[in-house]
């Protein structure tokens, strides 16, 4: 049982130091893509409507900026709200620590580039996991601020209200302002790039674990 199973994981070592399959290749630089497009679409959208606005306003988080209705005038209106409920500003200074995302997912680009051109199955397993945590990192990070805006609300504010956690997915009202949050079309493209790289990170587990248990077998029936 110990030789057949030292056996098995020989053979699945090496396994993981062989080249990709040949089809997974393109379809790694497709996603890449699919990565690059996110950078021009919002990552996630908010729209406020209220009793003094005839039209919602609305604010686009992309990876790179913000970008808001009516040439920014809707951004304004909203930090007009924000202060009002006693929240932080929407600004450079609260969404600072999120820098770094552009970053970030450039260099999860260049890393699967390079899997896709000389990677071994190997790397694009620590592609795969490295996708996967910055994925989930950013998305808790994000989470993150946003409870804090609705949480920490300052005691000064016209308006009194109990702290709450501003929605993430869907609408929430809050007094007479109706808030939807959803994500945009750029962060359904990160997801696709993320998802896409992990399939095919399986599916080279699920085909090395099926050749080592076939080699282990055959190795097994002939001693």
């Amino acid at each position: 049982m110990l030789a057949r199973l030292r056996t098995s994981l020989t053979a699945f070592y090496g396994f993981m130091e062989r080249p990709l399959s040949l089809w997974s290749r393109p379809l790694l630089v497709a996603l890449l893509v699919a990565l690059g497009l996110s950078f021009l679409q919002p990552l996630w959208a908010v729209s406020i409507r209220t009793p003094q606005h005839a039209d919602a306003l609305w604010l686009d988080l992309y990876a790179t900026h913000v970008s808001s209705g009516h040439g920014g005038a809707d951004l304004v209106q909203i930090n007009v709200l924000h202060q009002a409920l006693g929240m932080s500003t929407i600004d450079g200074r609260t969404l600072g620590d999120l820098d770094w995302l552009p970053f970030g997912l450039g260099v999860l680009g260049l890393l699967v580039l390079r899997v896709a051109a000389v990677g071994n199955v190997r790397s694009l397993i620590d592609a795969a996991v490295l996708n996967t945590y910055f994925a989930a990192f950013t998305l808790l990070r994000f989470a993150q601020k946003v409870h804090t805006l609705g949480t920490n609300l300052s005691a000064d504010a016209p308006t009194t209200v109990a702290p709450f956690t501003p929605v993430l997915f869907g609408s929430q009202q809050i007094g007479d302002v109706t808030v939807q949050s959803g994500p945009g079309a750029g962060a359904w493209l990160v997801a696709a790039f993320v998802l896409g790289v992990a399939i095919v990170a399986v599916w080279h587990l699920r085909e090395g674990k099926r050749e080592t248990d076939e080699r282990a077998a055959h190795k097994g029936a002939a001693t």
